[in-house]
């Protein structure tokens, strides 16, 4: 599977190569579409490795409507010893508008899914989100939150995630610093507690190409969610 998925990026890249960084690309009728393939050293979900600590591949495409409407496809590899299979697939759709100057709204639902998970397990999980975000100059801030709710993927329990993002690029740079704090809470957290989350990184974008190197930690003490460095590279249109 994670062959496949490799192969499946190099291809999308190179197809991509001569597009330019996440432009959209319009169809007719409101209608625009985006897409992406990234290679990380590691697949991190809310400062958890899902990977394993390992490298991971992952590809998007969204469909979006000048009306605001969106909907889209997420997917990447995990490790091969996860109960929970070796792809995790992400069904998105939402609704986003500026509500005033710079300022926007953004809500929806996503649909986790684990395609090749144990027939033993029931991974998968729905969830409801929104944010709101402002923009002044070069720096956006946001703020959100993530809520499922009781499922048997969690053990009968909900989830709640709360986060808190801040973007600022460097006038006169190609860079971009970027910085999250984050809480989770149900049963998403390990056992079923709670924790926190934080990242800041800086990307960088070079042609059709993003690069980004991020530090990733949480308070647990597990061994996948201690303090790491986590580097990526990624194409899109």
């Amino acid at each position: 599977m994670r062959r496949r998925l490799f192969a499946l990026f190099v291809t999308a890249a190179a197809a991509l190569a001569a597009s330019p960084a996440y432009a959209q690309i319009g169809i007719g009728g409101g209608f625009s579409i985006t897409g992406r393939g990234t290679a990380t050293t590691d697949f991190r979900h809310r400062g958890i490795s899902r990977s394993d600590g390992d490298p991971a591949v992952q590809a998007t495409a969204t469909l979006s409507h000048n009306s605001g409407f969106y909907a889209g496809v997420w997917g990447s590899s995990l490790t091969e010893a996860s109960p929970a299979g070796e792809l995790q697939v992400e069904y998105y759709a939402g609704y986003s508008r500026e509500i005033a100057s710079g300022t926007d709204i953004d809500v929806g639902l996503v649909y986790t899914s684990f395609p090749d998970a144990s027939p033993l397990v029931d991974p998968d999980y729905v969830e409801a989100y929104a944010s709101l975000s402002h923009t002044l100059g070069p720096v956006t801030a946001e703020a959100g939150a993530f809520y499922a709710p009781e499922q048997d993927a969690f053990g009968g329990r909900d989830n709640l995630y709360l986060y808190g993002d801040v973007t600022a690029g460097i006038p006169f740079t190609a860079l971009t610093v970027l910085g999250r704090l984050g809480y989770t809470t149900g049963g998403l957290a390990p056992g079923g507690g709670d924790y926190v989350d934080w990242r800041i990184g800086v990307e960088a974008d070079r042609g059709p190409f993003r690069i980004g190197i991020s530090y990733v930690d949480t308070d647990l003490d597990l061994p996948n969610a201690d303090a790491t460095l986590v580097a990526s590279v990624s194409v899109g249109f």
